[in-house]
């Protein structure tokens, strides 16, 4: 019974993402309406392309999560020689707990002395589920028959859901030194659940190198924050984090027609 309806809480919370996921698609064809707006009057040629990308966090959420690979595509016109306008998808998950933030720090006093003891949190789960929209404007810097750089920046929405399991615990240490472990904190905290739309920008560069007459092989880094903050859960010794930041490396194909 707990099953069947662990089971169902589950099917409930991928149907509401579900749900707001297709409400992005509204977004996505406001943006590629700006953009082709903006291209309509030139005759430059259109991009498409896929990339893989690695989601590495960094600041304060680099100490709950390891990083995740994701998955972006897009599509885009050269408005002139120097700019492109590319509207993009983007989606990862990050499901692995960074272990070495993963423990509980817990004070307590001994016959006048205070003792610190670290316990390792080892059923602790979390995940961050993203998915966004944005334009993005490219810039080059370089070009020639075998190697284009750009620059590039961008703004967008971003869907995103934060979980965390529910965490008990009985913690005993050896505070005699002795061998005889006493109970020194009980964990009750409760399951928590985030999610919302957020705008974020991102900044970055990019390589392609052509392999056919219409297909390049690019590389791509980013930095990428979604403005937004994750609530701290002081029992679990988890901070707030203000800004969900990520160095974003990537590496696809790009088609131009």
């Amino acid at each position: 019974m707990i099953f069947h309806l662990a089971a169902k809480s589950q099917l409930n919370s991928d149907f509401q993402f579900s749900i707001d996921f297709m409400k992005m698609i509204k977004y996505y064809i406001f943006l590629m309406i700006i953009i082709s707006a903006e291209c309509y009057s030139q005759d430059n040629s259109w991009i498409v392309g896929a990339d893989g990308n690695y989601n590495m966090p960094i600041g304060t959420l680099s100490k709950r999560f390891e990083g995740s690979i994701g998955g972006i595509v897009y599509a885009g016109k050269k408005s002139n020689n120097d700019w492109t306008w590319v509207g993009k998808f983007e989606y990862f998950k990050l499901n692995d707990v960074n272990k070495d933030y993963s423990n509980k720090i817990v004070k307590t006093e001994e016959l006048g002395v205070v003792r610190e003891y670290k316990f390792d949190l080892p059923k602790l789960k979390m995940d961050l589920t993203v998915a966004g929209l944005s334009v993005e404007a490219r810039y080059n810097l370089f070009n020639s028959e075998i190697v284009e750089a750009n620059i590039n920046f961008g703004f967008g929405f971003y869907y995103w859901q934060h979980t965390r399991n529910e965490y008990k615990d009985s913690l005993f240490a050896d505070t005699s030194g002795q061998g005889n472990f006493a109970l020194v904190e009980v964990l009750n905290v409760p399951k928590l659940e985030q999610k919302d739309w957020s705008g974020g920008i991102n900044i970055g560069a990019d390589i392609n190198f052509p392999l056919f007459s219409t297909i390049d092989f690019n590389l791509g880094f980013n930095y990428k924050i979604i403005i937004t903050e994750l609530w701290p859960a002081l029992a679990l010794n988890l901070e707030n984090v203000s800004g969900l930041q990520f160095l974003d490396i990537r590496a696809g194909f790009r088609v131009n027609l």
